[in-house]
């Protein structure tokens, strides 16, 4: 190796090794300083993952609230930083992120899933709208998908139509959104090799429940922290303890016991004095989880 070559290739280490500290905006824009800065920014360990939870709201000016990515303008803007951003990639992303404000449009869904067809876990953001076609493009490029943060975006029995056809691999999924009798009946018939289920502080009815714990026979762990069983609009059980000792269950369930968890608490009481959720408390309860596969 020549003097030149020697120092070009430490030269390049040394980017790849800075760029590994930026998020995926400042990513973008160090790609377009010059020739050897974008040659770094297409290292293969850098797009492991596509992380959309820091893209900068105010440098795209979009304010930090759900539906404010809708109007055309800034879905414009979000479809021509996803294709740059993905360009980068090199197919190389396993993991997409978005950012819980961005309203998913079939754009945005199709951009992604022509570029990351080596996708194994997708996390979706709170709202969108995605057509059937939409989530048939995409689900035929992520033939490897294995673990879903199902959210309002998509929350359509199409969508599990989708996973059945294209995606066999589908282990982990977790639903940040209320979970009834068909999304049950669908869970059932289209991942029937489910390990880890969350409906971490979610509604969910009580049969769609019975129904997924007694029919779901790969099933490791199942978290109900915070979530309320309900049937008919009313809640069930104070404690989940109550439900699931009349049940044959041979997996984990994670659960708080209702009676003692401040969080739980929090959320019911009557108290005139406490807040309402806000945006910041609605985008923490949708990364965090206590199956850790399924936190981000």
């Amino acid at each position: 190796m020549t003097k030149n070559n020697s120092n070009d290739s430490m030269f390049y280490e040394i980017l790849v090794r800075i760029f590994t500290m930026l998020n995926v905006a400042d990513l973008v824009v160090a790609s377009m300083v010059c020739k050897s800065w974008n040659l770094a920014c297409r290292a293969p360990e850098l797009w492991r993952k596509l992380d959309l939870r820091s893209l900068s709201l105010r440098s795209l000016s979009v304010p930090l609230s759900p539906h404010a990515w809708i109007d055309e303008q800034s879905s414009n803007t979000m479809t021509q930083f996803l294709k740059y951003a993905t360009s980068l990639s090199g197919e190389n992303i396993s993991c997409v992120i978005f950012n819980y404000c961005v309203y998913l449009r079939d754009v945005h869904l199709i951009s992604i899933a022509e570029r990351t067809p080596n996708l194994k876990r997708l996390v979706l953001p709170m709202s969108g709208e995605i057509s059937k076609n939409g989530l048939e493009i995409a689900m035929r490029s992520w033939r490897c998908l294995e673990s879903i943060t199902i959210t309002t975006s998509i929350y359509d029995f199409k969508f599990f139509d989708a996973i059945g056809k294209h995606c066999k691999n589908i282990t982990s999924l977790k639903f940040a959104c209320f979970f009834g009798q068909e999304e049950a009946e669908s869970l059932v018939k289209y991942t029937p090799n489910l390990k880890f289920l969350s409906f971490r502080d979610m509604p969910i009815n009580h049969r769609a429940l019975c129904r997924v714990l007694n029919s779901l026979e790969h099933l490791d762990v199942v978290n109900l922290c915070h979530t309320d069983i309900i049937d008919y609009g009313l809640k069930l059980y104070s404690s989940h303890r109550n439900l699931l000792n009349r049940m044959n269950i041979s997996c984990k369930i994670i659960t708080c016991e209702k009676r003692s968890c401040l969080m739980c608490k929090n959320e019911s009481t009557n108290d005139p004095t406490r807040q309402p959720s806000g945006i910041l408390e609605e985008i923490r309860n949708w990364r965090e989880d206590e199956i850790d596969s399924l936190a981000h």
